[in-house]
């Protein structure tokens, strides 16, 4: 069941945060959120995270697909390593979907945080992916410590 609810819950605040970005900035338009450590730009990504390999919107359509799918399928059996890889896979999935619907609306991928030290623009979709994928990465880094 948290699979379920972290992946709603990501899918959800991502498309409302992204509409909210565009039904109230026009494209380039910036806000300051935190003066300028931490400022809302909209910007419209035709490529990966951090705007890699722009153009390329068939191979991540796919890709996304292929990672909720995975996910799903997945999830029942990583039980045995707990909640935080329902919580992680939900997070990985909710993201992957968000920017998916954003590709197949509109052919990109709306973005909109922006960090003074970090130039790529990026959303909370992306934002979950990584921090998803982490969290896979450490508990499986720490159970390898544990049977090794």
């Amino acid at each position: 069941m948290i699979f379920w609810s972290v992946f709603s819950g990501v899918l959800i605040l991502d498309q409302l945060t992204k509409w909210y970005v565009r039904s109230h900035f026009t494209f380039g338009q910036s806000r300051p959120i935190l003066g300028d450590l931490l400022k809302i730009t909209y910007w419209e990504n035709p490529g990966a995270a951090f705007g890699l390999f722009p153009g390329a919107t068939s191979f991540f359509v796919i890709t996304s697909i292929l990672s909720v799918i995975m996910s799903i399928i997945f999830y029942p059996k990583a039980e045995e390593y707990g909640w935080p890889v329902g919580v992680a896979l939900g997070l990985i999935s909710g993201g992957a979907m968000g920017n998916l619907l954003d590709r197949l609306r509109q052919g990109t991928v709306t973005d909109f945080i922006s960090f003074r030290y970090f130039s790529p623009i990026f959303n909370l979709a992306d934002s979950a992916i990584v921090v998803g994928a982490f969290v896979i990465g450490l508990v499986l880094l720490l159970s390898s410590k544990r049977q090794g």
